[in-house]
Parts: structure tokens; sequence; C-alpha cells
């Protein structure tokens, strides 16, 4: 699924990628949209498995993307590592930091990926983040944002 990403920032250096995307939905629901698999399964990025505590493995589109949760402080910030099914056994596993600020109305996910095991693999995930990623997350949770505020403004006007 592809998505333009109109306020979407990215940034690329020597083993960092970052991204920043400001997104119309409540903190809340966008640490669940990163963390609970149901959520994760329906903006596209599963099947899924998301263990959301220290120490708690998750898998995402069927195991291709994996690792370990190594924190999390529930809304605003989750540290995992991860690597692909089919990276080198030698490889170490890159580490990804998300941190999600309350920012007009809305919430702003920043992401830092880094430890790759090359320039290749970066690129690949620099490229992905947003179109795989960022981009499907940003318009489910905006889509079902949407859908909520117009029941609850049809309620409001037959009252």
């Amino acid at each position: 699924m592809k998505s333009l990403l109109i306020s979407h920032k990215k940034e690329m250096d020597e083993d960092l990628i970052l991204e920043s995307e400001w997104i119309h939905a409540p903190i809340e629901w966008v640490f669940k949209g990163i963390t609970h698999s149901e959520w994760i399964d329906e903006w596209g990025g599963g099947p899924s498995k998301f263990f959301a505590k220290a120490g708690g493995k998750y898998f995402l589109w069927d195991g291709e993307i994996h690792g370990s949760v190594i924190e999390i402080k529930k809304p605003k910030k989750i540290i995992f590592t991860l690597r692909e099914k089919n990276w080198n056994e030698n490889w170490k596993d890159s580490i990804v930091i998300i941190e999600l600020l309350e920012e007009r109305n809305g919430t702003r996910f920043i992401l830092k990926h880094s430890n790759f095991p090359d320039k290749k693999v970066q690129k690949k995930h620099q490229e992905g983040w947003g179109e795989y990623y960022i981009g499907p997350l940003k318009a489910y949770l905006e889509n079902m944002y949407f859908q909520q505020n117009q029941k609850s403004t049809k309620r409001r006007k037959r009252s």
C-alpha cells in the first residue's frame, strides 16, 4: 500500500535514519497502532505478533521483520531491536527508537533507526519506513479518527 506523506521529513546520515511525521490522531491511538497486533494487522504490517513489554518479542509481516522490545514508556516511547529474516546471522540487530509527542491536536511520530549492517540495508529501510510503515499507519489512524469524529458530530446534531 503506497501512501503520500505531505508533512513527512526524512534524514539519513552515517548510520541513522530519522523520520518525523504528524498524525492527526490521539497519542494513545498512535501508540496502540504500533504496539497492538490487531491494529498492526489492520494497517498492513501483519500478520503480526507484538508483546509490548520490555523483553517482549514482536514479528511483523509474518516474521519478515522481527526483534525484541528493549524499553517501553506508554504512550510516549518504545525502543526495540530490528532485523530482517534474511539477514546474515553474524549481523547485529539494528535499533529503532520511536517517540510520540502530543502536538497540534494530534501526535508527532519521530523514528530513529540505527546500527545497520551496511549501506545497502540502510538505504532499503530509508525507503521502506515511509512507504510501508509510517504512511499506512498514518492513513489508517487518521481515517479511523475522522470516522469517529463524524459519528460524534452526527450524534450532537440529533440532540
